[in-house]
């Protein structure tokens, strides 16, 4: 039987139907005993799939990962799944922020390159981390606030963050949580929308804010003259 699914097509610029022409897989697993009885300690896969557009016979390889732990909450299994050539539809271009702390840039910077590799999980940690850094920058540490809630909590008091956004910021907290805990790689349009609610909340409280100061001091200093 022909199996088909859609999957973006570099060359096409969009999801196409793709046929798949063959499969490979390799095992590893790694053994151990215990009161003289051996039990799996360890276990990896891979799942290779030969994939070729039906409309424009441009082939790509589908690797599919899963490893010990890499389960849902119903106990089925969770693979990473990636493709060569890397896909283009996930290419995301950073915005350059000029005025925030150089290790919240360099997180955000992580978390761009992880969605533009799609490693799912890996991103969807990394934008937990930023938050709790930008949490910190703020003078918001675990001293101050435990649970994240109430850290986001306290960041828009602090920082007078819009509502919307806050609301946002706590939705956040299941993904970093599904990640980190169940290794649960959220889907693509949701790790684009927290990546845009994360640049809006950077924007907020640093480059408008930069901007804010600039210009008022620019009007201060034309009225003294």
């Amino acid at each position: 039987m022909v199996k088909i699914k859609k999957i973006h097509c570099n060359t096409c610029g969009l999801d196409t139907n793709h046929e798949l022409i063959t499969t490979h897989e390799r095992k590893h697993f790694e053994e151990d005993y215990r009161d003289g009885e051996k039990y799996l300690a360890w276990y990896e896969e891979w799942k290779y799939g030969f994939w070729v557009c039906r409309g424009c016979d441009t082939a790509s390889l589908e690797e599919k990962y899963h490893c010990s732990g890499m389960y849902d909450q119903n106990g089925d299994d969770i693979y990473d799944v990636s493709y060569q050539p890397t896909r283009k539809n996930l290419n995301r271009v950073p915005k350059k922020f000029q005025h925030i702390d150089s290790k919240l840039n360099s997180v955000y910077l992580e978390i761009i390159q992880a969605y533009q590799q799609g490693l799912g999980v890996a991103t969807a940690m990394s934008i937990r981390a930023l938050l709790e850094g930008i949490c910190v920058n703020e003078g918001i540490d675990d001293s101050t606030a435990w649970k994240f809630e109430v850290k986001i909590e306290k960041l828009q008091t602090v920082s007078s963050i819009p509502e919307s956004i806050t609301d946002g910021l706590k939705n956040l907290k299941f993904i970093g949580d599904d990640a980190a805990h169940r290794l649960i790689s959220p889907d693509k349009y949701t790790l684009s929308l927290a990546i845009d609610l994360l640049e809006a909340l950077l924007t907020h409280l640093y480059e408008a804010k930069f901007e804010l100061h600039k210009k008022a001091e620019i009007i201060k200093r034309t009225h003294k003259h």
